[in-house]
């Protein structure tokens, strides 16, 4: 069982390099909100960044956060309802289908979850549940085929690329996905892949990023190609959209 409130401790802490993950994973996400335009929207897990508060004219937001402090912070900004309409409501609790029962959701976002949880086909088989056969479902992992860890292997550092980092352990993740797997999972628990990609050129591992970022080593315009050329192959992020079967 993972211990959420050690979880959200140790993400904190380590934030330094997560904080330009999350600027490139969040960029990805609302490129894709801007393409469907849901009017209504569930969020599963959001961190330190509800994806809510980059989003204009949603009519219905809901966030589901398990991590005490996570939902604090996600109550924080939204609690003047007033501001965005009357449609926001953060959830402290582990996902299920029964939080959610008949909204139908426009779009389902799962970001950087799938690969922490225990079952991943449990929370796919919850979030199916959660939607219809219209609702787009937006799953973003880390990609094992990221540049960082094909340098590791080579660098005898790690044995495959699905080995399991120090970091990996340190976060509690259960499952290191490539797009293979991530896809059949998604087929496997009932969903039909419509798009899927990468983005986010990755060269070294979080620790290492986060010292060239402290001394200048490389700046934004850096990072932003390093986002462009991610989509193209060995981005560190991988996504796939879906519907239900």
């Amino acid at each position: 069982m993972r211990n959420i409130e050690e979880y959200a401790k140790e993400y904190v802490n380590d934030y330094d390099c997560e904080n330009y993950q999350v600027k490139y994973r969040r960029r990805k996400i609302l490129e894709i909100i801007e393409h469907y335009a849901p009017d209504s929207l569930l969020e599963i897990g959001c961190g330190l960044s509800p994806i809510g508060e980059f989003c204009n004219g949603l009519k219905m937001y809901t966030v589901v956060e398990p991590s005490k402090y996570f939902c604090e912070i996600a109550c924080q900004k939204f609690g003047n309802n007033a501001v965005r309409g009357m449609g926001y409501e953060v959830i402290n609790d582990f996902f299920s289908s029964s939080l959610c029962m008949n909204k139908n959701y426009d779009m389902i976002i799962c970001s950087s979850l799938l690969h922490e949880v225990e079952n991943p086909k449990n929370l796919l088989h919850e979030i199916l549940l959660s939607s219809n056969h219209n609702t787009i479902i937006h799953i973003n992992v880390p990609n094992a085929d990221s540049f960082h860890r094909i340098l590791a292997v080579k660098s005898g550092l790690i044995e495959t690329t699905k080995t399991f980092s120090g970091r990996n352990i340190q976060m509690q993740q259960h499952t290191v996905f490539d797009m293979n797997s991530l896809i059949n999972i998604m087929s496997e628990t009932g969903f039909n892949v419509i798009e899927h990609g990468q983005y986010f050129l990755k060269p070294f591992s979080h620790s290492q990023m986060a010292k060239m970022i402290e001394f200048n080593i490389i700046d934004e315009k850096i990072l932003d190609g390093l986002y462009e050329m991610g989509k193209e192959n060995f981005g560190s992020e991988i996504y796939v959209n879906a519907r239900r079967k």
